[in-house]
């Protein structure tokens, strides 16, 4: 038999609250102490104490929030999805909600630009279309569209495509035609794009249902997470913070429209990236924002993870070291959005001083095949540092110049 947690109210207005936050989304974190299992199936008795009803649901642990995140901020316990769509469990909790005065949630149907609520949902999409195949991973979605983060552009506005979603607790599949609408850049480069679905009327019911529960499990597993400014405590102290109290877990950070994500696990960073950079490049260029939003959440995301796992503390040490050498650099020299002019012919050795190396002849191979200054860096595995030393070398043997 699964165990039962019961969640008490003491007065309407708290109910209330809860309802139309979380319950009537189809899920509610419990605060405990008790070990659970992800997927553990529990029964929720839910126990209105002013006026003596109470109602039972069935669901399972969808996220667990250990007692060591308690250091960092955090509230221990389960998040547990419902059984059922959102509307399932609403006409289950009607008695609750006439009892107590509460009313049903009002549509949240827009009347301009957006048909549908959107939701902020990270789970696995592939796009395909008359280009390549394109792997990503959603940001927020709704019944009638979805916005997908992507690796690298190539998608433009206009085209149609077909999305294929994953659902986040079952790895159900559900294809869905649709248009680009949108893209979103940063730095001179698409990091995500919107898709307006344009299924055959037979299929949009079947597409309704999978977003609404996707929307639900998503929306359950964001409790009990812990979400602030990162100018308040600045980025190293928070993942050195949630390092040393979590097994695992994944820092979402947000910028305007730049999106990052860090995830690590039992002390090891496992995956970082922000738009099409990943790896320590991409740490160091988190680790230099000074502002914005971050989330955490005790759990792994769906993302690229690394192909050797470094050790959390050593890749924050070498991040911020890197962070150190840039802010010792002149990059007023290298400014990012600079077209790069090749002033060696193709296959000419330099005339003077030494010959070049692997890095810079890789800078010249890009430069020649038009790649700007931030685009050279993106590319090039090395250190960032590392690079912006080999174009100021080029630059001063009058190898290259930079042209705005």
């Amino acid at each position: 038999m699964p165990r039962t947690l019961r969640v008490d109210f003491a007065a309407a207005e708290v109910f209330h609250r809860e309802h139309t936050a979380n319950l009537a989304n189809g899920g509610v974190f419990i605060e405990t102490q008790e070990e659970f299992l992800l997927r553990e199936p529990v029964a929720v008795e839910l126990v209105l104490g002013f006026c003596n009803k109470s109602v039972t649901l069935d669901g399972e642990v969808v996220h667990i929030v250990p007692p060591e995140m308690a250091k960092a901020g955090g509230r221990p316990g389960i998040a547990v999805q419902f059984n059922g769509s959102p509307a399932e469990v609403s006409r289950k909790l009607a008695p609750l909600a006439a009892a107590s005065g509460t009313l049903a949630p009002p549509s949240r149907q827009d009347s301009g630009r957006r048909k549908a609520p959107r939701v902020a949902a990270r789970v696995p999409a592939r796009i395909d279309g008359s280009f390549a195949e394109v792997d990503g991973t959603t940001r927020n979605l709704s019944k009638s569209g979805v916005l997908i983060a992507v690796p690298s552009g190539g998608i433009g506005r206009g085209q149609k495509v077909r999305v294929t979603l994953e659902h986040p607790g079952t790895g159900e599949a559900m294809e869905v035609e649709g248009t680009v609408t949108r893209e979103i850049q940063t730095a001179g480069q698409v990091a995500a794009v919107g898709i307006e679905f344009d299924p055959p009327s037979d299929h949009r019911p079947d597409l309704e249902r999978f977003v609404e529960q996707v929307q639900s499990v998503e929306h359950t597993r964001r409790l009990g997470g812990i979400s602030g400014r990162i100018e308040e405590l600045g980025l190293e102290t928070l993942l050195q913070m949630f390092g040393a109290t979590a097994p695992a877990g994944t820092l979402v950070l947000r910028d305007g429209e730049d999106e990052g994500l860090i995830g690590f696990e039992s002390k090891l960073l496992r995956y970082v990236q922000i738009g099409a950079v990943t790896g320590m490049k991409a740490l160091v260029r988190l680790l230099s924002w000074k502002e914005g939003s971050f989330e955490f959440h005790a759990r792994m995301e769906p993302a690229e993870e690394l192909d050797a796992p470094l050790p959390l503390e050593a890749a924050i040490f070498e991040a911020v070291r890197e962070l150190d050498e840039v802010a010792r650099l002149d990059l007023s020299r290298l400014p990012l959005d600079a077209t790069v002019t090749v002033l060696l012919d193709a296959g000419a050795p330099p005339l003077a001083g030494e010959p070049l190396s692997k890095l810079e002849t890789a800078v010249i191979d890009l430069a020649r095949a038009g790649f700007c200054v931030r685009r050279i860096v993106d590319v090039i595995p090395e250190a960032d540092p590392e690079i912006f030393h080999a174009l100021e070398s080029l630059a001063d043997r009058d190898l290259i110049r930079f042209e705005n």
